[in-house]
């Protein structure tokens, strides 16, 4: 049986293998150990009377004011979420990256924290998380709020189908809700999880979809009769190695038309292989947000350490990164599309019109446009609308939550634009003699859309390809 082993490294493979085939959690040994070491120094620091942030402070502008605060009252004033509900899977990924950054030893919490949340993962017991509420700094504090509470037994939650109580999931499964102190109620939702899963699980959709393209993009290659010389891999000596990566993933028969073609089609290597090396960067932010602790204060041989490791600055911008490369691949497929209806460029009608009176293809192309457009004024970054809060305390915050959530309408609108092109590929085609390996992609699509009614049926159907 597979097992994701939270305290030592996670990647964004694991995540999405927890998120959505329910793979089991389980923590090592060796962060057990270092989680029991510094919640002695959590002790330790008490006994000497330090000053914690959150524990013998206020919070935020609070902070210059002696209190002790309850930990029920934390989480309670802290979920203040709105709109439509996260994802499950969503919400799993966050449980499971909250868990693993407070497995490496750095928070000064229980081990019965993480293993609370750990056992609400295996046991399915999903907490209901509104999406809105977090600007990316001093954690995700809203959301992760709601799922905080569900380690209490408060708040609601799905289980097998059903909404109910924390308290009456858990008693289902044997669970007993634990009353948190307010070190430990700080620690779960003072951190950047919901946003750096939400980010996770976009990337790990992204760079499927990119794969499947470029599974595709032999048959639109050989559609429009592609220069194959501009796309051989040893045409290209740049040093970028996304664009070398994506000219050896390209299977291009020698079909040429032209000795320069537009650019939608002669610079995929270097258009795609720019995506792919932003989708390596962004890997690179995201797992190592994954694998840092992200809380404050942290607990080190010096006591409790004042941080700003709950700030979401490197998702925002590695989000905002990722929403750009993602609208530029929506111009080139929206170019793309269009090419395919020139005459001049498949040997074909005009707009694919291969009867009288019809406007063939050319409908297709306008709905790819409108999403084009669309996903362009998604891309726009979030990470430069700073608003302060907490009086000027937090002065400045990286609204890393509205910057992730984004990128799924982005790729939900790519997968549409890809669908139209699949289409409209596959009607630029006349495969009857086409080679072997074109044969068997032109196929796959055929066999999608053959029992569709109209064009949208044809879009929809086509969209199983990714």
């Amino acid at each position: 049986m597979e097992i994701v082993e939270i305290g030592k490294n996670l990647d964004v493979d694991a995540v999405a293998l927890v998120a959505f085939q329910g793979v089991r959690v389980e923590i090592s040994a060796s962060a057990l150990e270092k989680v029991i070491r510094a919640y002695e120094m959590y002790l330790e620091a008490l006994r000497r009377g330090e000053q914690i942030y959150g524990v013998t402070t206020g919070l935020g502008e609070l902070v210059k004011h002696r209190a002790e605060t309850s930990g029920e009252l934390i989480l309670f004033e802290h979920a203040v979420g709105v709109g439509a509900k996260a994802p499950r899977e969503w919400v799993r990924a966050t449980m499971l990256i909250r868990a693993h950054q407070l497995a490496l030893g750095y928070s000064g919490v229980r081990p019965e924290v993480i293993m609370t949340l750990v056992q609400l993962i295996n046991s399915g017991i999903t907490p209901i998380v509104p999406i809105f509420g977090s600007v990316g700094a001093s954690g995700d504090l809203a959301p992760l709020a709601h799922i905080a509470l569900a380690v209490m037994g408060e708040g609601r939650v799905e289980y097998r189908g059903e909404v109910m109580t924390a308290r009456e999931a858990m008693m289902k499964e044997g669970l007993k809700p634990l009353q948190l102190n307010s070190r430990e109620s700080l620690a779960l939702i003072n951190g950047t999880s919901f946003s750096t899963a939400i980010l996770a699980l976009a990337l790990d959709k992204a760079t499927k979809l990119i794969n499947k393209y470029l599974e595709h993009i032999p048959l639109y290659l050989y559609a429009t009769g592609a220069n194959w010389k501009a796309l051989a891999p040893d045409t290209q000596v740049k040093l970028h190695p996304g664009m070398k990566a994506v000219a050896n993933a390209i299977k291009c028969e020698k079909n040429e038309k032209r000795l320069n073609d537009p650019y939608s089609i002669r610079c995929l290597p270097q258009i795609l292989g720019a995506l792919q090396d932003t989708l390596h960067w962004v890997r690179q932010i995201t797992e190592n947000e994954i694998n840092s602790p992200s809380d404050n204060p942290i607990f080190t041989i010096k006591g409790p350490v004042p941080t700003c490791h709950f700030h979401g600055v490197y998702i925002a911008l590695a989000a905002d990164t990722l929403a750009i490369a993602l609208a530029m691949w929506a111009n080139l497929l929206e170019r793309q599309i269009a090419q395919l209806l020139r005459s001049e460029i498949t040997g074909k009608p005009d707009f694919l019109t291969y009867e009288s009176g019809s406007v063939g293809d050319m409908i297709y192309h306008y709905t790819s446009a409108a999403l084009a457009a669309y996903i362009r004024a998604l891309s726009t970054p979030y990470s430069i609308h700073n608003i302060p809060t907490s009086g000027f305390q937090e002065d400045i915050n990286s609204m890393s939550l509205n910057a992730v959530v984004r990128l799924h309408e982005i790729l939900e609108k790519l997968t549409h634009i890809m669908s139209i092109h699949a289409v409209v590929t596959h009607d630029a085609v006349d495969c009857a003699t086409c080679p072997p390996t074109i044969k068997e992609i032109y196929q796959k699509v055929a066999n999608l859309i053959k029992d569709a009614k109209i064009p949208s049926d044809r879009v929809r159907l086509a969209s199983a390809l990714w």
